[in-house]
């Protein structure tokens, strides 16, 4: 298999899974926060399968490059490079709809010392005290970019250890995380964790054992099944394992927690197998881009407005109608920002970035 060769059908499924974590998170506004009432129930677990996506992504773009003699440091460019300047925007713009929101609760205040502190770390995606008004989320401005930060250090891992490691040594660590991961899910009675500062290390469980079966995955797809499908059929199948019901047999919290360790480690590892054995149409191709391109913006910045309108449901006495309306234009909304955002600071700033860091000749 060509190592330059693009899965087009990867791309496709990353855009409709940033997609159904927009519909996840609105619909949590309604919800109070219970899955049971969620229209997604296990949305949350969209983190999962872009962490497998990921491990999947590292392996196919630099593994050969490391075997050409790449350098840690280049690898480090090429990744910042990649991310960073999402980040950057995320945290200047979830700032500013903090200290913008009409609508915080009369705590949703803090000094200006604090504030440069909390964006100071934000910026280098480190946990930090929460701000009033958010829960008890180690990323309070823009809570996407806890995911991102659980990235750097799966990329930071593959850079110093994981490439060096064979497959064999590969399936060890997986059964391992496999059984993390099982684990956790049995404790909490879900894997929507990891977010929070009373169960901050579970996201690194959670990070585990996927980004390391994206990893085996791609460096052992050649050998493995070519059961193929196409993006809508796969789409569709992401969506069901999402919006099944909440499992509570006997009231057992534990039984979902088995269900979301059973998509974590069987589907989206299964998904992930399927998409790249797959081909696109030409009449899918260009939507399959488009929603590759638009899933990392829309992902890390629509939160933010999110937690405006949670907060103006909550205390700002509206309007039925108008909630119900805003329901709906909002996720219209948050696409035009994500695509905006692509278009004129993340494409942009990453093709500077890259003409002036990372010249041909460096690998």
């Amino acid at each position: 298999m060509r190592e330059q060769e693009h899965f087009e059908v990867l791309d496709g499924l990353r855009g409709i899974a940033a997609l159904l974590v927009l519909v996840f998170h609105i619909s949590e506004v309604f919800t109070g926060g219970v899955p049971a009432r969620n229209v997604l129930p296990h949305g949350a677990l969209a983190v999962d399968f872009f962490f497998c996506l990921s491990g999947f992504v590292v392996a196919h773009a630099y593994d050969h490059r490391w075997a050409q003699g790449m350098s840690l440091g280049n690898f480090a460019l090429r990744r910042l490079v990649r991310l960073h300047p999402m980040v950057v925007l995320a945290t200047l713009w979830g700032a500013a709809v903090w200290l913008l929101d009409p609508y915080g609760s009369p705590a949703h205040h803090v000094g200006g010392g604090q504030l440069a502190f909390t964006i100071g770390l934000a910026l280098f995606l480190l946990p930090y005290p929460t701000l009033p008004d958010r829960g008890n989320d180690t990323h309070s401005l823009d809570g996407p970019t806890w995911t991102l930060f659980q990235e750097y250090v799966g990329n930071i891992a593959y850079a110093l250890v994981l490439h060096r490691l064979s497959q064999r040594v590969l399936l060890a660590l997986i059964s391992l995380s496999a059984c993390a991961t099982l684990a956790t899910a049995w404790h909490y009675g879900t894997l929507a964790v990891g977010f929070g500062w009373g169960h901050m290390w579970a996201g690194f469980v959670r990070l585990a054992f996927p980004f390391l079966a994206g990893i085996w995955i791609r460096r052992a797809l050649p050998h493995l099944p070519r059961h193929r499908a196409g993006l809508w059929p796969l789409s569709a199948m992401l969506l069901a394992a999402f919006a099944l019901p909440v499992w509570a047999i006997g009231g057992s919290k534990e039984a979902n927690g088995l269900l979301h360790a059973g998509l974590v480690i069987l589907l989206f590892p299964g998904l992930i197998l399927l998409g790249a054995h797959s081909r696109i149409p030409p009449r899918t191709l260009a939507v399959s881009r488009l929603l590759g391109r638009l899933s990392y913006p829309l992902y890390i910045l629509h939160h933010p407005l999110i937690y405006v309108f949670k907060d103006y449901v909550a205390r700002g006495n509206p309007d039925p109608t108008i909630v119900a309306i805003t329901a709906v234009a909002l996720p219209i909304a948050l696409i035009a920002l994500g695509w905006a955002a692509l278009r004129l600071w993340d494409e942009p700033v990453r093709a500077w970035l890259t003409t002036r860091l990372l010249p041909r000749n460096k690998g």
